[in-house]
């Protein structure tokens, strides 16, 4: 039995200068970008990293000032992910597992000297700000390391990322943000050519 007609995109990735646009891969699947080091170009021999990133408007920002809760509700509902791919050479590959390790030690070196330094004698205050500077730190390298590009936007057409070197760049060419066809049934009747007039 024939299966469903597979999506297609109109559009392949392109660039927008230091921006990366990509189109909106099918539902479940990644979207992949060509094997070379996304951070320097060399070729892609480290492990492939896959995350879903996402992203909202800035404007949900503002519901911090009603509360942090209020606006982690109002981020996850409306938030849009995309499943990005992205090839790493062996050194890159090598400095994030570094990156991320250390955003895991750090926050638990710091509750752990908030438990162990105070034994010693040490004055609670100090005890009290190496603990809150080494989960900050942490915390702050997870959201650089994490993941090694960042979207700039991202809807149900296409994503737009940064944080791709120039190298890495070149491969696409230059093209608009106009939204891509992801299926068949999105194309207008007027992109569709007219019937051919009738025989005399």
């Amino acid at each position: 039995m024939a299966g469903a007609a597979p999506a297609i995109s109109a559009f392949p990735i392109v660039r927008d200068g230091s921006k990366l646009i990509i189109p909106a891969p099918p539902p479940g699947q990644p979207a992949i970008l060509p094997p070379l080091c996304i951070k320097c170009g060399a070729p892609a021999d480290g492990k492939l990293l896959e995350r879903t990133l996402y992203w909202h408007h800035p404007a949900v920002y503002l519901l911090i000032l009603a509360g942090l809760l209020v606006y982690a509700i109002v981020a996850i509902v409306v938030r849009k992910g995309m499943k990005v791919r992205m090839p790493l050479c062996a050194h890159h590959a090598q400095r994030r597992s570094i990156g991320v390790t250390l955003a895991w030690v750090l926050p638990l070196a710091g509750l752990a000297d908030a438990i162990i330094l105070p034994q010693f004698n040490v004055d609670g205050g100090i005890v009290a700000l190496i603990a809150i500077v080494l989960v900050l730190t942490g915390l702050v390298l997870w959201g650089v390391v994490s993941s090694p590009i960042r979207p700039r936007s991202i809807d149900q057409y296409r994503g737009v990322f940064t944080g791709f070197c120039e190298t890495f760049l070149q491969q696409f060419p230059e093209g608009s943000q106009m939204a891509p066809i992801t299926t068949l049934s999105q194309v207008s009747s007027s992109q569709v050519p007219p019937p051919p007039p009738p025989v005399a």
